[in-house]
């Protein structure tokens, strides 16, 4: 008995001792949340009686109590109505983002940000009230988060989509904070296309159901019978035209087909994960990120939601080809 106990006793000390490093391996490439809140940088012309921030920090406050606090995260909010307004912005959004230790000057990093083609392509957006944009980050050693909402003139007068967008953006915040960005969506420290879009378009819903501005359920139907919000067709068209999808593609971007590969279907398959497979919607929307950099996503994967990506590719794509009807049945 004495010898089973000094054994149990050594086992034990030995899963201790690999616990700690795995934790302490852990900690080093965790990124920790900031006390710096959101920066807010509105062009003149908008926010007139304060609702189009207010409607938006209803919903960032919300997913950062959420998800925690990270950054800095700037919030770029323009429209039409001020040129001037939005050019000035424009610099200090470059100002932001000089590096002291790069080569060139000051100024010379300000021009080169100012005269990329997609930062002179929102511009004209901008002022054309077309509506592009989201979230982009910047990839050195602290990692910069913006909010581009080139035409936040529409938003203000939609204050229940302007409170959903918020939500949405900033769960990929999150999600960027923990994965390794530089790296293509393909590697196994990177996100995949479907996790990010498809769990923060989930976790949106789910949050605006929490503030009781939307029916849940209601709203995933809606994705698969025509789109709802986000684009058009809808899940149930989309997979009738093109049987041969994948989820873990990352071609849709170019090819077409994003909307409703990374953001309908992603979300009924994280809705999968937490309404079929039981797993607890805080993991899926949240811990399991935390091991993606120090595990790889394969492996987290494995560790949280109880099943290999590769089997749950093959069990999912069973699961959403099936009848609205039947679908419907994991809410119940």
């Amino acid at each position: 008995m004495t010898n089973f106990l000094n054994i149990i006793l050594i086992l034990s000390i030995f899963f201790v001792s690999i616990e700690t490093n795995y934790s302490e391996e852990r900690s080093k490439v965790l990124p920790l949340e900031t006390k710096t809140k959101p920066t807010f940088h509105v062009a003149k012309g908008l926010n007139k009686g304060g609702s189009l921030l207010k409607y938006y920090k209803r919903g960032l406050d919300y997913a950062i109590d959420y998800f925690g606090n990270y950054g800095p995260y700037h919030i770029y909010l323009f429209g039409p109505e001020d040129e001037k307004s939005v050019r000035s912005i424009f610099r200090d959004r470059a100002k932001s983002r000089v590096d002291p230790n790069a080569k060139e000057t000051e100024d010379e990093q300000i021009e080169e940000f100012l005269s990329r083609s997609n930062v002179v392509k929102e511009i004209k957006s901008i002022l054309a009230g077309e509506s592009v944009g989201g979230l982009t980050w910047t990839l050195g050693p602290v990692r910069l988060y913006e909010d581009v909402s080139t035409n936040a003139t529409g938003r203000a007068k939609s204050p229940i989509e302007n409170t959903w967008g918020a939500m949405h953006e900033y769960h990929h915040v999150f999600q960027i904070a923990h994965s390794a960005a530089e790296e293509e969506r393909t590697s196994d420290k990177n996100s995949c296309s479907w996790m990010r879009e498809g769990m923060a378009t989930y976790s949106s819903a789910k949050f605006m159901e929490n503030l009781k501005f939307i029916n849940f359920k209601d709203y995933m139907l809606e994705l698969r019978k025509f789109g709802a919000n986000i684009s058009r067709p809808g899940i149930n068209e989309f997979i009738a035209k093109n049987p041969d999808y994948h989820l873990k593609n990352e071609n849709y971007w170019d090819d077409g087909g994003a909307p409703q590969v990374y953001y309908m279907i992603g979300a009924w398959a994280t809705a999968y994960l937490i309404h079929a497979k039981g797993i607890d919607e805080t993991i899926v929307l949240r811990d399991w990120w935390y091991d993606i950099v120090p595990m790889g996503k394969d492996a987290a994967f494995k560790k949280h939601m109880k099943i290999s990506l590769k089997d749950f590719y093959e069990e999912f794509d069973s699961f959403i080809r099936k009848s609205d009807d039947e679908v419907m049945k994991i809410f119940k």
